[in-house]
């Protein structure tokens, strides 16, 4: 299970570092996924991540840090999912239009974050 830690903290980084150094041109790539993909197909993936990293969470040196990331993502993927009275069409809204260039590089540097501290974090 280690490798799927290792995985997520890798694809952290990653988008962390791309929210970062391309900020224009990630918001524009998150928005055309968006506009092209139905909510309930996207709701998936986080949560399946958040059954991964439940399954996954002994392999890390904190696994409570990894079961709280993991519960969350399985709500937001059912809050996706079910998108009562278009909450999460408003926050995407929010996210991709509203939010300031320096607000959108401190979400990468937060995701850099953790990427690091859960790659740290592995057994």
């Amino acid at each position: 299970m280690k490798w799927i830690l290792y995985v997520f903290s890798m694809i952290w980084i990653v988008f962390g570092s791309f929210a970062i150094l391309y900020t224009a041109q990630h918001r524009d790539m998150l928005r055309n996924i968006l506009k092209t993909a139905n909510l309930k197909i996207i709701a998936v993936f986080p949560f399946t991540a958040g059954i991964l990293l439940l399954l996954s969470s002994s392999a890390s040196h904190y696994p409570w840090f990894i079961r709280f990331i993991g519960i969350f993502a399985i709500i937001k993927g059912a809050f996706i999912f079910s998108n009562p009275n278009e909450i999460a069409n408003k926050l995407n809204d929010w996210y991709l239009n509203s939010l300031s260039d320096q607000t959108f590089r401190l979400f990468g540097i937060i995701a850099i974050l953790l990427g690091s501290a859960v790659f740290s974090w592995v057994l």
